[in-house]
Parts: structure tokens; C-alpha cells; sequence
């Protein structure tokens, strides 16, 4: 099989991941905003849970996502699955750009974006693991936890592009209506990612074929009867995964903004400066975990988060200074880091070539759907319940110990083939 060059693999993959989530992300950080234009309520926080809910809602596509693109790159390819969800992603973003309000054309305003927003979640659940997939395949196997940590951060890149576009158009000079040109931006340029990518050589399609194995008619069965332990360990370091990551860098500035009073834009900028840290630390991590062992980093990182979790949010809670709220914002970065960095590498070896993107795409969406997209939402209803603003970091502390629990249950393979 001729390789191809593990920097041509990574960008090409890097470049697409980071358009998907600045097109997915975008809503979540300008939720606030769009709150009273699509679903007014006489009770603020009444209208930015329905926000936050629709923000939500796109990760329940996801699993439906994964299966669909699951199936299409066990079957044709990685590189076709790929290129396939970069287009449809492109769709429904111009399209929210373009939205009438609720008071333009009443209740379909509401309808409408939760459609769009459906569609966005259907198209991300491929991508992700679809990328670290590709990438772990292409590489030197000793350092997969170094290249599979750079397509982390190309989520987190794309969500810091999405963080400073939103920075920018809630700035108080902007025009009312600059939140379009955030979403009408993330539309046009998805060609780019689309262009890298249909480059690129299938090398794992063309691995099975070389090796004359048996691809199954229905992988996602396979795994399913076959691969169900791996598959439930991964919905559990999926769920700690997304929970941590919307905590660290969405749902900070929502706090923030919310329950602390601070600027939307200063919210904003704070988490941009943590999405860098974050940036910067997961590939030192990476490497870490093949100088170490992924296992070994994974679980290290998920137990230093139920013991700092608290003490986080309480200092969070009473920050009065940017100084003191970046020291917290900067710790949830490296938390997160720490944990997220090895992931692609070590999910990948839980499942066999023929049978890895349906069985890893799925089951990684279903723990983000269940705990990672809801957990801005579910924060501010415990909060809303109890009238405790500490909640948040009780949440969190449980999805840690499942996360835990995940990473001791799995078992990983040798090697990826």
C-alpha cells in the first residue's frame, strides 16, 4: 500500500474538522443573543434554556449521523465519508444566516432552526471520528496519540474561530443583525475542506482490499453483537469527554454572562484565551500518552477533574477579576486536555478495522448526545431547580466516575489492524 505523507493526512483532515465544528459550535456560543429573536419568553432564563436546548437537539442527530456515515466509510471509504459530510454541513449553516426571527414570521422561526440545527448535528456525528479514524490508520502506530491529538484540537480550533467570529459580532458597534455574517461565513468557506480532502487516498479501504478481507453487509450489526462491550466503554469516555468540553468551553461563557453578570463579550474573550490553552496542551499530551500509554494519561486526567472540579467552580462563581476567572478557565482547559488528548488513538484500537467507523461513530455520539451537548442545558436547569449556582460542578464530578469507570472496563487491541 503506498503511504501518504502523515502531514498531507493530518492537514487535510485537520482543515475539514475545524470548518464542521466553527459551522456546528457557532450557535452555542451566540445562544444568548439569539434566545429573545427565536424563542422570546418574559422569564430571560426561560428563553436561554430554549436556546440552549435547540443547541442541544443537534447532538441528537449525531448518532443517526454516525451511523449513516459509519456504514459509508466502512463500506466506501473514510475519505468518501468525509468528503460528504463537509457538503451537506454547508447547507443548513447558510441557511440559519438567512433565518427570519419569531417576530418576522412567528412560531416557524423557532420550527425552522431546530430543523436546520437537526440537520448540522446529522452531518457532525460523522465527522470527528471520522477524522481521528483516518488519521490513527495513516500514521506511525507509536506516535498515533500525537497525530490523533491534533484532530482534538482541530474541534477546539474550530470552535475558537467560531468563539472570536461571535466575539466580534457582539461587540456593541456591530449592527444588530452581524450574527448573520458568522453563520454566512462558516457556509461559504466549507469548499475548503471539501478541496483538501478529495486529494487524499482511501489507504484503509484500500488496506481491506489488499488483505482480501470480508467486508460485513451491515458493520454497525457486527459491532453491535459482536463489539458491544467496546462500544458501551466508548459511550462512557464519550460522555465524560463532551460533558468536560461544553463545560471548559461553551457553557463558561453562558455561566459567566448568566449567573455572574459579566459582559457577553468578555465571557467570550475569556474562553478564547482557554480554548488557546487548550490548543497548546493537547498535543503535548499526545505525546505524552505513546511516551506513556494512553490508558494511563486518559485516567490520570479524568481523576485530577473530580478532584479539581469543585474548587473550580466555586472560585469561578466568585470571580471579580479577569485575572481570577483565567486562572479557572485555564485549569478546565488543561483538564480537558489531559483526558481528550489520547482519545482518538485509544478508541480506535477498541474495534477492528472492518467494522471501526460504524461501531466507534455511533457509540461516541450516543455518550455526546446523551451528556455532552445537554450539558449546558441540563446545568441551568439544576440550577434553576436547587437555586445553587455551585450545581454545574456536581454534574460534572458524576460524569467523571463514569469516564473512569469507562477507561478501567476497556480493553484495547495490540494494534489498529
Amino acid at each position: 500500500m503506498q503511504q501518504t505523507a502523515p502531514r498531507k493526512i493530518v492537514t487535510a483532515s485537520m482543515i475539514g474538522n475545524i470548518l464542521e465544528y466553527y459551522d456546528f459550535t457557532l450557535f452555542g456560543f451566540l445562544s444568548p443573543l439569539l434566545a429573545p429573536l427565536f424563542f422570546p419568553a418574559f422569564d430571560p432564563l426561560t428563553s436561554l434554556i430554549a436556546a440552549l436546548a435547540t443547541y442541544g437537539v443537534g447532538y441528537f442527530m449525531r448518532p443517526l449521523g454516525a451511523a449513516f456515515f459509519g456504514y459509508v466509510g466502512d463500506k466506501y471509504g473514510r475519505k468518501r465519508a468525509l468528503s460528504f459530510s463537509i457538503i451537506l454541513m454547508s447547507v443548513p449553516t447558510v441557511l440559519i444566516a438567512f433565518l427570519p426571527t419569531y417576530e418576522q414570521i412567528g412560531i416557524l422561526a423557532p420550527i425552522i432552526l431546530i430543523l436546520l440545527r437537526l440537520l448540522q448535528g446529522f452531518c457532525t456525528g460523522g465527522e470527528y471520528n471520522g477524522a481521528g479514524i483516518y488519521v490513527v490508520e495513516n500514521v506511525n502506530i507509536k506516535k498515533a496519540g500525537f497525530f490523533g491529538s491534533l484532530i482534538t484540537i482541530s474541534s477546539a480550533i474550530g470552535g475558537l474561530s467560531a468563539n472570536v467570529v461571535s466575539s466580534i459580532v457582539t461587540l456593541p458597534l456591530m449592527p444588530t443583525w452581524g450574527w448573520r455574517l458568522a453563520f454566512l461565513v462558516g457556509g461559504v468557506i466549507g469548499g475548503i475542506g471539501l478541496y483538501m480532502r478529495k486529494k487524499l487516498p482511501d489507504n484503509s479501504l484500500q488496506e481491506i482490499r489488499a488483505n482480501n478481507e470480508v467486508r460485513p453487509k451491515v458493520p454497525l450489526y457486527q459491532a453491535i453483537t459482536q463489539h458491544y462491550r467496546s462500544m458501551i466503554c466508548t459511550i462512557g469516555i464519550a460522555a465524560f469527554s463532551g460533558a468536560m468540553y461544553n463545560i471548559s468551553f461553551s457553557y463558561t461563557s453562558v455561566f459567566l454572562s448568566t449567573h455572574a453578570e459579566w459582559h457577553l463579550s468578555d465571557s467570550l474573550f475569556l474562553m478564547s484565551l482557554g480554548t488557546i490553552v487548550y490548543i497548546l496542551t493537547v498535543p503535548c499530551a499526545g505525546f505524552l500518552a505513546d511516551r506513556f500509554g494512553n490508558k494511563r494519561v486518559m485516567l490520570t486526567g479524568a481523576l485530577a477533574t473530580l478532584i479539581c472540579i469543585y474548587p473550580l467552580f466555586l472560585t469561578l462563581l466568585s470571580a471579580k477579576t479577569l485575572y481570577q476567572a483565567l486562572v479557572v478557565q485555564v485549569c478546565l482547559a488543561l483538564l480537558a486536555a489531559w483526558f481528550q488528548a489520547p482519545m482518538n488513538a485509544y478508541m480506535a484500537k477498541l474495534f477492528p478495522v472492518k467494522i471501526r467507523y460504524s461501531g466507534l461513530a455511533l457509540s461516541y455520539n450516543i455518550g455526546i448526545a446523551l451528556f455532552g451537548g445537554t450539558t449546558p442545558m441540563i446545568c441551568s436547569i439544576l440550577i434553576r431547580w436547587t437555586g445553587q449556582q455551585i450545581m454545574p460542578a456536581f454534574y460534572i464530578i458524576l460524569i467523571s466516575l463514569i469516564g473512569i469507570g469507562a477507561v478501567l472496563l476497556s480493553k484495547p487491541r495490540e494494534a489498529l489492524a
